[in-house]
């Protein structure tokens, strides 16, 4: 249950989404859902992400304008055109001053280059401090497929595992990149940020099989480590999860 509907208390949270394989699938997804249950919801960036199409977007950075269309409508996306296709985020500043009235605010805080797979470089993601939860995205879709042909920032990801760009990429490395490419650092980084992970594109009885090694194998290489809090691992279908509208209270227990 979300913890507006157990204590009519409004407490505003926000998520930030890193790595790769439908980060914005996911964020649309999680704003709809809540959207449904009445909650009002910000989208942003803290890097770029595509320019919506509909009547859900608000270019610019008048905190005003936003609230008129999370008052129309309960969610809205929020940026800066910088192509016709492209946005960039608004300020950080502006973020803050729609805490004061949005339910939640979603932000996409990675690249990707449209691939399935990425490690971040050491300057990336771009996480906004306010930020409640860290949710670290992965497509299955880049499973037993040369490195090179899925993974942004390959380089970063060979001298990580010792892998080349021309192996194929399996459950056991990829959660190998997982957990050090992205949690212990974000760990270091943002201690007190909790952390989960997505293993998106589990779109048949195949994937998901795949994704459920994935996700042990994270565990495991996760508990590894001393005093690390618990993180959860979801192999899912953003894509199905849409469509059928299914019900997302689990995401926030």
């Amino acid at each position: 249950m979300l913890l507006r509907e157990k204590t009519g208390i409004r407490k505003p949270f926000v998520w930030s989404f890193v790595g790769a394989g439908g980060k914005t699938t996911g964020i649309f997804c999680i704003a709809e859902y809540l959207q449904r249950k009445g909650f009002r919801v910000l989208v942003t960036t803290t890097t770029h992400m595509a320019k919506p199409d509909g009547n859900n977007f608000v270019s610019g950075e008048c905190v005003d304008d936003i609230r008129r269309k999370l008052d129309e409508r309960g969610f809205c996306v929020a940026g800066i055109s910088v192509t016709e296709r492209k946005i960039k985020g608004i300020s950080m500043e502006t973020v803050d001053e729609v805490l004061n009235f949005a339910d939640a605010v979603l932000i996409e805080a990675d690249g990707s280059a449209r691939l399935p797979f990425k490690i971040p470089a050491s300057y990336e993601p771009v996480i906004y401090p306010k930020t409640d939860r860290i949710l670290v995205t992965e497509g299955l879709s880049a499973l037993a497929r040369p490195v090179s042909e899925i993974c942004h920032r390959k380089e970063l990801f060979c001298e990580l595992t010792g892998l080349s760009s021309q192996d194929l990429l399996d459950e056991e490395k990829m959660a190998e990149g997982i957990v050090k490419g992205y949690l212990c650092r974000m760990r270091e980084e943002f201690p007190d940020i909790s952390l989960a992970v997505i293993l998106n594109q589990a779109d048949d009885k195949t994937r998901e099989a795949a994704g459920e090694k994935v996700a042990e194998n994270v565990i495991s290489l996760w508990n590894r480590h001393k005093n690390v809090p618990q993180v959860l691992v979801y192999p899912l279908s953003w894509r199905r999860i849409r469509e059928n509208k299914e019900d997302l209270d689990w995401l926030f227990i």
